[in-house]
Order: structure tokens, then sequence, then C-alpha cells
């Protein structure tokens, strides 16, 4: 399919989505205390509950007068690949380190370019290898070198990140002409409806008065923050840069995960993991470097670039 050719720069949607990657990494880190007060299935409930009203308060007229019959099945689809990432992702907080959730859920950048070649029919960019390997090579050092296991909680995560490639290149394949509100309020309400089913059937029903302050003030953060603005944000990108700079930039969340994790959890931020945060920004420069120059070369049939 033709993807539309960048208005801007994809250094500045790449911006756009190391911000979405900041508040996700921040969540990742206060998720984990505010679990303590509201159960995660409930939490991801309500998060999406809020973010879908948010959605049509402020862009109702414009969602139901730009929504076409055709884009619902690829919007529902790409949705049910966002909610599975997000309730795999929060599980897996639950059983392991927010560093290590971090690492695992990011390597959509290792799955995203194999996918491409199969689903968006695009020939595999060697030249993204090496990046890869080096952001890879980050992220690793950043868990500090070595895992002690792997258990379920790395599991969720890796399956976090299975979903977070499918979403990503179908995003590209289906939805390059699909406006930004009418993806993002799609993305909310389906996965409201999904994280509702999950509640219900992994922690039954809550009682509401026993959350306390910070289960509250976690959903709220989570529904403007990482939802309302990172959807903004995540869409507004993928409409313009390929899904494999999209999931390099992704990488930038466990850099974050785990600076919040220091302040936050005291889990530890040491020398290897500071040559880790460094690797990952080597890698996705060098991969912004690479998306600058395909964006200036000039399509031989047709002005529009191929996603």
């Amino acid at each position: 399919m033709d993807r539309l050719k960048p208005a801007r720069s994809p250094v500045f949607y790449g911006v756009l989505l190391v911000l979405e990657c900041l508040m996700w990494g921040i969540s990742n880190a206060v998720s984990k205390q505010g679990f303590a007060s509201i159960p995660p299935m409930w939490c991801l409930t309500l998060r999406y509950a809020l973010s879908t009203a948010l959605f049509l308060a402020l862009f109702g007229k414009r969602f139901f007068s730009r929504v076409r019959k055709r884009d619902l099945m690829p919007c529902v689809l790409v949705s049910l690949c966002t909610a599975a990432a997000f309730m795999f992702g929060f599980l897996s907080l639950v059983y392991t380190t927010a560093t290590n959730a971090g690492f695992f859920m990011a390597l959509a950048v290792v799955i995203a370019p194999f996918l491409s070649v199969p689903l968006l029919k695009e020939k595999l960019d060697l030249r993204q290898i090496l990046p890869v390997f080096i952001v890879v090579a980050g992220m690793y050092f950043i868990c500090g070198g070595s895992f002690s296991s792997f258990g379920r909680g790395e599991l969720l995560a890796l399956l976090s990140s299975l979903s977070t490639s499918f979403m990503l290149t179908l995003s590209g394949k289906f939805l390059k002409d699909v406006d930004a509100i009418v993806l993002c309020t799609i993305q909310c309400a389906v996965c409201f409806l999904c994280c509702l089913a999950a509640a219900f059937l992994l922690e039954g029903m809550p009682v509401f008065s026993a959350i306390g302050p910070a289960g509250w003030w976690l959903v709220l953060y989570l529904a403007l923050g990482c939802t309302f603005l990172a959807y903004l944000f995540q869409n507004i990108a993928l409409m313009h840069v390929s899904p494999a700079f999209g999931a390099l930039t992704w990488c930038t969340e466990p850099l974050f995960t785990a600076v919040a994790a220091y302040f936050i959890l005291n889990e530890r931020m040491d020398f290897t993991a500071c040559c880790g945060a460094g690797l990952i920004l080597a890698g996705i420069v060098f991969a912004s470097v690479l998306e600058l120059k395909k964006a200036k070369q000039p399509s031989s049939s047709d002005p529009m670039q191929q996603r």
C-alpha cells in the first residue's frame, strides 16, 4: 500500500513516538505501585473507559463525520492487537521487574521488520539490521547484562511485544488514510471491551470503594497521558514512518522505564545500564538517519512512497 509522504521530517514523528515512550516508561514504574491499590485488569478497564469518553467528548463530531464503514474491520483488527499488547504487558509487571518487562516488551524492534516482509510485501532492508542489533544490545545492558531467570512475567512481556509488532505492521498495511481521531477512538473502545471481559474473567467484580488514591491517580495518568495523548502521537506518527522505524523509537521505553524504576522503585541503574542507554540512543539516531535518507528518495513510479 502507499504511504503518505511525510509532511514533516521523520525526526518530528520520531520525537512524537519518543514522547509516547516517555509516558509509557514512567507508567511501567508507577503501575507496580498502583497495583497494590487496584487490580491490573480493572486499572486497564477504567483507563480505556475514561479515554474513550474523553475522545468522544472532545472529538465526537469529527469521529462520526469521518468514520467509514470500510475502515471499521481494519481498525478493530489493529485495536485487538493493541489490547493484547497492553493486557500482556500489564500482567507481566505483576510477575517480573519493571526493567525486565520493559526489555521484553520492546523486542518488537526485532519482530516488526520481519513481519513487514510477508504482510506489507516489503523487502527486508538490511541496513536496518545494524541499528536493531545495537538497540537490542543496549536493552540487554539496561537489564544488567543478565537475566536471573525467564519466567511467567518475561513470557507475558514477550507476547506483548509480538502483539505490538502485529499492531505496527497491520497499521502500515491498512490504515494509511484513516483519520487519526477515528483510529484512536476505536482503539480505546475496543481495548475497553477486551479489558472489561478480561477483568471479569481474571479478577471478578472489584470493590471500587476500596481503591485508594494511588489507584485512581494511576488510572487518571494512564488515561490522559498514556492513552489520550500517547495514541494521538502514535497514530499521527505511524501514518508517516515505517513500522520498523516506529519499533526502533519505541525502544526508548525500556530506557525511560529503567530511569523511572531507579527513582520510584529503587531498581538498579548502574554503569552497565547507562552504557545500554547510550547504545539505545545511538541505534535510534542511526535509524533516524536511514529514515531521513529514505524519506528523501523519490519514488520512480508514484509521488507517494510505499509503506
